[in-house]
C-alpha cells in the first residue's frame, strides 16, 4: 500500500507519503531547499552529512540545503511522513534572520513533540492542499510562518545531538565542503588524512552513502543550480561552482537533476 501526496507553490514544496514499505531501498539526495521532515507513524533512520538521527513518531528532523542525506525505513508497518521544502525566498528577510540559523545548528532533531502540538502545525499545511487555488500561496506562507515560530521556540528546549560518526570522515566532509571549488582528488584526501585510498572509499561510503567522487560532484552540482536560481548564467554558474568544462557539467547537471541547468527544478 502506498499513499503519496505532491504540492509544488513555486518556491515551497510539499510532499505526504503513506505506505507500508517496511524494508524500502535507501534514499540517498541533495537539493537546494531548507527541509522539514516530520515522521507521524513508523521508524526511520537518517544520515545527514555523517550524522545519524533515529526518527520515531512524532518527531521531526530540520535538513539545511546542500545537505547529503539518505533514509532507510525500519518499521514493518505502516510509515507516515511529510516533508516540507521551501527556498530562502518563501520567507520574508526578517523571518529568515529568525528562523533559518535554527536549520544550521547542531541541535536540529526534535523528538517526541506530543507535548508541543506539532502535528497541529504540520496539519494545518497539509490542509492548504484542499484550498482553493488563489488561497494556496497565502495560506502555506502564513501555516509555514507558524511550524517555523513553534520549532524556533522549542529549539533549546527539545532538540538532541545526532550521533557522531567516524571522526575522520567529519573531517574529509568538512575539508571538502570548504574546499568544494578547488582541484579535489582521492590520492589529494589520501595524503592529506594518511588513510589509505581503498580504505577512505569504503569508510567514507559505510558513513556518508555515497562515494567521495560522487560527493564532490553532486555538492557541486547543487552549487550551481543555487546559482542559477539566483539569477546567475547557467556557464558562470558552472565555473562558480568548481567545474572547470562546461559539456561536463551539462551532462552532469542533465543526469542528476533531469532537467536542463536552464530549468532548475524544486524538490529534488
Amino acid at each position: 500500500m502506498k499513499k503519496e501526496d505532491v504540492q509544488n507553490a513555486g518556491s515551497f514544496f510539499v510532499w505526504h507519503n503513506i505506505s507500508d514499505e517496511a524494508y524500502a531501498r535507501p534514499l540517498l539526495h541533495c537539493h537546494n531547499e531548507y527541509e522539514i521532515y516530520y515522521l507521524i507513524k513508523g521508524a526511520i533512520r537518517f544520515k545527514v552529512e555523517g550524522f545519524e538521527y533515529q526518527l520515531s513518531p512524532e518527531s521531526l528532523l530540520l535538513i539545511p540545503p546542500h545537505s547529503f542525506h539518505e533514509r532507510r525505513i525500519n518499521s514493518t508497518g505502516i510509515c507516515h511522513r511529510v516533508s516540507f521544502h521551501f527556498l530562502p525566498e518563501f520567507l520574508d528577510e526578517p523571518e529568515r534572520a529568525l528562523f533559518l540559523e535554527t536549520f544550521h545548528s547542531d541541535k536540529r532533531y526534535y523528538p517526541d513533540l506530543s507535548f508541543f502540538k506539532i502535528d497541529f502545525f504540520v496539519q494545518s499545511i497539509l490542509e492548504c492542499m484542499n484550498m482553493e487555488k488563489s488561497l494556496q500561496p497565502i495560506a502555506l506562507k502564513s501555516r509555514l510562518v507558524s511550524l517555523l515560530s513553534q520549532i524556533y521556540r522549542i529549539h533549546s528546549k527539545n532538540a538532541l545531538q545526532p550521533v557522531p560518526g567516524d571522526e575522520r570522515i567529519q573531517a574529509v566532509l568538512q575539508y571538502l565542503n570548504d574546499n568544494l571549488l578547488e582541484s579535489l582528488s582521492l590520492d589529494e584526501l589520501s595524503r592529506k588524512f594518511h588513510i589509505s585510498k581503498n580504505h577512505l572509499n569504503v569508510i567514507f561510503r559505510h558513513e556518508t552513502g555515497t562515494t567521495i567522487n560522487q560527493y564532490i560532484r553532486i555538492k557541486r552540482l547543487s552549487k550551481a543550480q543555487n546559482e542559477i536560481m539566483a539569477g546567475c548564467p547557467t556557464e558562470e554558474a558552472a565555473f562558480k561552482a568548481g567545474f572547470n568544462d562546461y559539456s561536463n557539467f551539462y551532462r552532469a547537471y542533465k543526469a542528476f537533476f533531469g532537467t536542463l541547468p536552464s530549468a532548475p527544478v524544486i524538490g529534488t
